[in-house]
């Protein structure tokens, strides 16, 4: 009997030439986050105009219910929601190019360009940490304790990393790289399981130290140190209990922290022998890379805020509690490192591709 073997396209469902996919497929699904980030900032950008027209419920800005956090603490709703209004119709824009099948006459790196400066305009300017600190109301089951501000500052952060997302996957397909996982056909370097077990080690150190020198200065308030503030200061914290609940979170901290050697120990793969019903099997792959992807993100926008806070002057009269801000100024290190060893684990982890079998 003759075996008829059909040969694979030339060309991905995604359009990129030289990479093989999945027979049968008659779209590229990898393009449908470009078409999520449209509408997300599409409907935010409509949402702004309503406000620009004099709607009720601004979230920004001098409207912000706490506006000493803000970048905009002194600008009203009728100066600053034009502006976030154009910015979200544009970046909404952009995505539903980087979004449409084929090259666009634009420049790739215009469009990606465009992207990355959306999602930091939103990370360093419109975000803040408030987004951490309400996530301890969602672990409480407390959704209604969560700020109107938060919600929109997390729908906003949402739509932009869908935007860098989709601008990931645009390069790939401009570039003849496969659009699920990135690879070509030139070899694959620094993203290799060996190189990126090298590196990746380096970054998740890093990721634990950080959070461990935040935590220190809490654990010295609790112990009677006042650490990197003033003996007043120290005195107010003591009688409300502060440095024990502080304490308590930064040992929670701390604790979240040594759960990122995960990513580069051999516990992080396999579950242990001590977890009955789980122990010997693999660790799935979003299991660990999700929930670490968050965070790198939440603590990372944190630090900016604090960054941010500094330049504009609001710590000027703590130069002596220095203790209760610059911990928190390093913790983009932190949210960068945890970002750089999650995505070392997903590439000694991710296997072969489905779509372009390489791998």
């Amino acid at each position: 009997m003759t075996q008829v073997i059909e040969q694979p396209s030339s060309r991905t469902a995604g359009g990129a030439e030289g990479v093989p996919g999945p027979v049968g497929e008659r779209f590229d699904r990898a393009a449908l986050i470009g078409y999520a980030a449209f509408l997300a900032l599409l409907l935010y950008g409509l949402a702004h105009t309503y406000w620009a027209l004099g709607g009720d419920g601004f979230p920004f800005g001098a409207d912000d219910a706490n506006p000493e956090y803000s970048a905009f603490e002194h600008v009203g709703r009728d100066r600053l929601a034009p502006w976030i209004a154009g910015g979200f119709l544009g970046s909404a824009a952009v995505a539903l190019l980087l979004a449409l099948p084929g090259r666009r006459r634009i420049p790739a790196p215009v469009l990606v360009g465009a992207s990355v400066f959306s999602a930091a305009a939103v990370f360093c300017a419109l975000a803040d940490f408030r987004i951490l600190g309400n996530l301890a109301y969602v672990f409480m089951l407390k959704f209604g304790a969560i700020d109107w501000t938060v919600i929109n500052q997390l729908f906003a952060v949402v739509s932009v990393g869908l935007m860098l997302a989709s601008a990931i996957v645009y390069r790939r397909r401009t570039s003849g790289a496969c659009t699920g996982c990135g690879r070509t056909g030139s070899g694959a370097g620094w993203t290799t399981p060996q190189a990126a077990a090298r590196w990746g080690k380096r970054a998740a150190w890093t990721a634990v130290a950080v959070p461990l020198l935040y935590a220190g200065t809490r654990w010295a308030w609790a112990l009677g140190i006042p650490l990197g503030i003033s003996e007043e200061l120290w005195e107010e914290g003591k009688e409300d209990n502060l440095w024990i609940a502080g304490a308590a979170l930064a040992t929670m901290g701390a604790l979240g922290s040594l759960l990122t050697l995960g990513l580069v120990q051999r516990w992080g793969e396999v579950f242990p022998r001590w977890m009955v019903g789980l122990r010997g099997r693999r660790v799935p792959l979003g299991l660990a890379v999700v929930p670490a992807t968050l965070v790198s993100v939440m603590v990372t926008i944190a630090g900016v805020m604090y960054i941010r806070l500094h330049f504009q002057g609001a710590f000027d009269n703590q130069r002596d509690d220095w203790g209760a801000t610059v911990p928190e100024m390093i913790w983009p290190v932190w949210g960068i490192a945890l970002a750089a060893a999650t995505l070392a684990y997903y590439f000694r982890r991710r296997g072969a591709c489905r779509r372009c079998t390489r791998g």
